[in-house]
């Protein structure tokens, strides 16, 4: 039998997380990987496409005659795993650990380590599913 949650249960429930142990970072270490809230997730997305709209600002005033160009800069490559990874790393309450001017600091850390981080960020949050086989999968799990 499944039981309703109530507004207040609704209202302070955690989101789930997932401790991923990380061996490229020392031994028995393990950071906490926590699923986007909406907010979070609008947030990443939008920052995704301020980036893409700022390319295509610059690559249109590329395109002009030099003399018409309104100096648009190019704007930073920007990695979207390590911004995924940024809005999911979470200390023991929930926290995010690291912002976006943080960015640089992950060129140092391991491959692996990040790959495995990253993963973990795309598993939580069921990215690695289209829209159609989630609705598949929670029509199986009613059933």
């Amino acid at each position: 039998m499944v039981t309703l949650l109530s507004r207040s249960a609704l209202l302070s429930a955690k989101l789930p997380h997932r401790d991923v142990e990380v061996p490229e970072m020392g031994e028995g270490v393990a950071v906490r990987v926590q699923q986007m809230s909406v907010n979070t997730r609008a947030s990443y997305l939008e920052r995704i496409r301020q980036n893409q709209q700022a390319q295509l600002d610059y690559e249109d005033d590329q395109y002009l005659p030099e003399a018409d160009r309104k100096g648009v800069p190019k704007p930073a490559d920007l990695d979207i795993g390590i911004l995924a990874i940024i809005h999911s790393l979470v200390d023991e309450d929930g926290k995010t650990l690291f912002v976006e001017a943080d960015m640089p600091l992950f060129n140092d850390w391991s491959q692996n380590a990040v790959t495995r981080i990253y993963e973990a960020v795309i598993e939580i949050n069921n990215y690695d599913k289209s829209m159609g086989k989630l609705v598949e999968s929670e029509k199986k799990t009613e059933n």
